[in-house]
């Protein structure tokens, strides 16, 4: 992960003011992110720069990933909140598999009453009521197997 020092520190750290380390921001000789100054960009436009306390940017870096992982945790539903949004899609899904059910009776009735009228009919239009028949028979079976 790219370590980054807010403008003071990096000033500190070079061992020059803010006013100098923001002209090199302007001048496009440092890397910004979100006001923050990328360590790599000031190591390489201070080569004299050295970072001892590695310790320290350890500490930074961790304290930047568990700020990600608490903002991550925080914006989580609770479980209350989880469970009533379960329970809603339940009853969604139960009436929805109603309606299926509804739309499946009406569509086997449909069929059945074809069947019947084809018996009165005449060859070509027992022909195109069996090709009906068939279609839908087998549209059904394709979506629901």
């Amino acid at each position: 992960m790219e370590h980054h020092l807010n403008i003071s520190k990096a000033a500190k750290l070079v061992g020059i003011g803010r006013r100098q380390i923001q002209q090199e921001i302007k001048a496009g000789n440092l890397d910004v992110f979100e006001g923050d100054v990328s360590v790599s960009s000031l190591q390489e436009f201070y080569p004299q720069l050295k970072l001892d306390n590695e310790k320290e940017l350890d500490r930074v870096e961790r304290i930047q990933n568990n700020a990600v992982y608490k903002v991550q945790m925080d914006s989580l539903p609770s479980e209350r909140v989880l469970a009533e949004q379960l329970n809603r899609m339940q009853v969604k899904l139960l009436e929805a598999e109603q309606r299926v059910s509804e739309y499946e009776g009406l569509l086997m009735e449909s069929k059945h009453r074809l069947e019947i009228m084809q018996k009165d009919c005449d060859r070509k239009q027992k022909q195109t009521l069996a090709a009906f028949i068939g279609w839908m028979t087998a549209q059904y079976r394709q979506y629901h197997g």
